[in-house]
């Protein structure tokens, strides 16, 4: 299995994805990993929908990713593996995924949330996940678009 881009999106796949990052890394599959969205039929109907051609997507509540990922059934492709929160990477790290970057493309504003940059906006809990994810030794870049700098979230947020 190619992990080619591991990305925490709220949006999921919308037109970033699409139109800048499908284009710049070379992908077969995007696998959203998402609970919610994994129960939801016309939100996953609507991501299969827009995503490029040729490119196939598995939508998978977090349970089924682990699982999907731990037995290599996407073994023969190159994935693009999109989740909401940092909450997700740290189960799937702590289930034996092994990933060594993880790109931030945007977490909105709500309330009780930090603004870290103009696209990302943390709670008290996604800063403790990525504490974790950090002391586990992953990377963890602020990124938007794949011609934008990355920015070291850790340096943002301590």
């Amino acid at each position: 299995m190619g992990i080619e881009l591991v990305r925490i999106d709220d949006r999921l796949i919308h037109g970033q994805i699409v139109m800048a990052w499908c284009k710049a890394i070379t992908i077969e599959r995007i696998v959203v990993i998402d609970d919610e969205v994994a129960l939801d039929s016309i939100r996953k109907m609507l991501f299969e929908a827009v995503a490029p051609p040729g490119i196939a997507v598995s939508i998978l509540n977090v349970l089924q990713g682990i699982e999907s990922l731990r037995t290599d059934a996407f073994a023969k492709e190159k994935l693009l593996i999109l989740v909401t929160s940092p909450a997700a990477i740290l189960t799937l790290v702590e289930n034996g995924l092994v990933i060594n970057k993880v790109n931030i493309g945007g977490m909105s504003f709500s309330k009780g949330k930090t603004v870290v940059t103009k696209a990302v906006s943390i709670s008290a809990t996604d800063k403790q996940a990525f504490k974790e994810l950090h002391e586990q030794g992953l990377k963890l870049q602020i990124q938007q678009l794949p011609h934008d700098v990355p920015l070291d979230l850790m340096g943002k947020i301590n």
